[in-house]
């Protein structure tokens, strides 16, 4: 749904509540998307016309009212409840390896495709194929290999691994999340007992895998960002908002533009509309387009190429509050049409945001990068799973890496401060 035919108002409340009310109306089961209401909440926050409690508070009203309604909003409402922010988490990494040769076990070809030393315990992402798929990467092939169903037993991995280090420390790691298809598994294991950081090798059930030589973790800072102009901030935060990856929904961008004029923040013939609609057109399309400012401009240099180096390089770097985030990034992988951020993020709402309930605000924490060869890049999560305390997946981004790029800082960017994380691109190494 969008704002056309609805008349100028100038009480922001009654406009908000207009739109709650088309929602209300055609509800049709408790199925319509909620993307309008939520947009002209943030224009009336972010025009100063209606304070967030005010406006939140009109968005709960309706979700009340659909929820008495239909079962299915009953739920989204509950488990919205549950999203609620929690405590932040400490994050650590002492070590992370990437790049680790493959190794036989049982019959199978195993990748173990990263491993994070950290002070809660050892961290593992495993995979595993047959022997006639041994070349097979599920991760770059995008996603599991299907073949016929039920050729693997239930649980393909087991649910325990016994791990140990070169000074001579053993532990019992679990099997955490996990999923297989055709001939292929991919699971996570977490030993509450650290390994030692400085280890040459470890054993995975009496198997010695060599590990990668051990670079420092790059230098991470945080530093101040000046504020942009609310509006201007939110109008860019919607663009943001739009799963480029998988398809955007309604145009929120549009929605927002209609609702500061509606509601008298913005004049129909304010420059900042049609600068906010072109930006937002060539990020939907892709399309480098002439005259634009950054760093959109440097951001859509890239979109349409595909010759992105090959190749994985461990991180390891923690940055400990970032507006009261804290976020872990262990890794990056570059594929010749995107890149991948493999991260920790608490609390884990932020990377939850795709499950049912989950607010679409657009996210508090913006993940820009840039190259030394003057290109941007944003990332969107990908794949994620956790709780709300702490969550952890990948990011990956819009475009590929420039492969005559030689660092990359990734910009994890709120809305006073940016972390700054510097990585070094000749470190990639595929996996042998």
């Amino acid at each position: 749904m969008g704002c056309c035919g609805v008349a100028r108002i100038t009480d922001p409340e009654t406009y908000l509540r207009l739109a709650c009310e088309r929602l209300l109306i055609g509800q049709n089961g408790g199925r319509q998307d909620t993307a309008e209401a939520g947009v002209i909440s943030r224009v009336c926050v972010a025009a100063g016309a209606l304070d967030q409690v005010t406006s939140l508070g009109v968005l709960d009203e309706y979700r009340f009212a659909m929820a008495l309604r239909d079962q299915h909003w009953q739920h989204m409402r509950m488990h919205r409840r549950s999203m609620a922010p929690r405590e932040r988490q400490r994050l650590t990494a002492q070590r992370v390896a990437v790049g680790i040769p493959k190794f036989e076990r049982d019959g199978q070809q195993w990748f173990l495709e990263k491993l994070l030393f950290a002070d809660d315990g050892t961290h593992l992402d495993m995979s595993g194929t047959d022997p006639e798929d041994a070349l097979a990467n599920p991760r770059r092939r995008g996603g599991f290999v299907r073949r016929a169903q039920g050729s693997m037993p239930h649980h393909p991995f087991p649910q325990t691994i016994v791990l140990k280090d070169d000074q001579g420390t053993t532990a019992t790691a679990h099997s955490g999340s996990g999923g297989w298809g055709g001939d292929t598994w991919q699971t996570s294991y977490h030993s509450g007992v650290s390994l030692s950081s400085d280890t040459r090798w470890i054993e995975i059930d009496g198997t010695r895998i060599d590990l990668p030589e051990w670079r420092p973790a790059p230098v991470v800072h945080v530093e101040e960002i000046e504020e942009m102009d609310p509006i201007r901030a939110m109008l860019y935060g919607e663009i943001l908002s739009v799963d480029r990856r998988h398809g955007g929904g309604v145009d929120v961008v549009e929605i927002a533009c209609q609702a500061f004029v509606a509601i008298g923040a913005l004049e129909e013939d304010d420059p900042l509309l049609p600068e906010i609609r072109r930006i937002a057109g060539a990020v939907a399309s892709g399309s480098p387009t002439p005259g634009l400012s950054e760093p959109w401009a440097s951001l859509l240099a890239r979109f349409s190429k595909a010759d992105g180096p090959l190749g994985s390089v461990a991180i390891g770097s923690v940055i400990d509050d970032l507006e009261g985030v804290s976020i872990r990034v262990d890794a990056l992988t570059s594929e010749p049409e995107s890149f991948s951020i493999s991260l920790a993020m608490s609390p884990g709402d932020l990377l939850l945001r795709h499950l049912p309930g989950a607010d679409r605000d657009p996210p508090l924490i913006v993940w820009w990068a840039e190259d030394d060869r003057n290109n941007a890049y944003v990332a969107f999560e990908d794949s994620v799973q956790g709780r709300d305390t702490l969550a952890e997946g990948q990011l990956t981004s819009l475009a590929p890496l420039d492969p005559k790029a030689t660092e990359l800082r990734l910009l994890p960017t709120g809305s006073r401060r940016r972390g700054v994380i510097t990585v070094p691109l000749a470190a990639l190494t595929d996996r042998p």
